[in-house]
């Protein structure tokens, strides 16, 4: 999908977006039965007009991905919390606002070294994409640890996420991401 325009990728995410929220909504239907508490908020939330302006903020970052601004622009989170041990895609503005707080995230197996905090797991590990729109995770709950490769583009991220959720749902099998 490298090579597309825009409008093209934001289609593509709104499908995307549209798969995840069903099955999520599938999950949540019978979640309490089969685990025995009531599931979490597990939602994929498009974006609104103030999320936009947060995606075009998010665009204007040197190191930011154009694929996850694009994303950013359809989709303002990802939230999925029962999902394994919980999946997130963070806002626009939570992304910039960890960046202001903490800086970019340091990615030693980068072509750029740096990076913006996209998401995290239930258990503080965190996602980074870096300009190239390549996805790191760090190896531990922190900014300050190593982190390794995880999928060559948001795309190929996003596939991925799609494919855990597909597998926890029908399946309960847990993977990693």
């Amino acid at each position: 999908m490298a090579g597309i325009g825009s409008a093209r990728r934001a289609d593509w995410i709104r499908r995307w977006a549209a798969e995840v929220d069903t099955a999520a909504a599938r999950m949540v239907a019978t979640f309490e039965a089969v685990y025995g508490f009531p599931p979490g908020a597990n939602e994929v939330r498009l974006a609104g007009v103030g999320d936009r302006v947060a995606a075009d903020r998010y665009r204007d970052d040197p190191l930011a991905a154009p694929w996850m601004a694009d994303f950013y622009a359809v989709v303002a989170e990802v939230s999925l919390p029962d999902v394994g041990n919980g999946y997130f895609i963070h806002s626009a503005a939570s992304a910039l606002g960890l960046r202001d707080e903490c800086g970019y995230a340091f990615l030693p197996h980068a072509d750029d070294p740096r990076g913006l905090v996209i998401g995290s797991t239930g258990a503080g590990v965190l996602f980074v994409a870096d300009w190239g729109g390549a996805v790191h995770r760090s190896v531990a709950a922190s900014m300050d640890a190593d982190f390794e490769p995880v999928a060559d583009s948001v795309e190929h991220f996003l596939h991925r996420l799609r494919q855990v959720v597909h597998e926890f749902v029908d399946s309960g099998t847990v993977q990693d991401l």
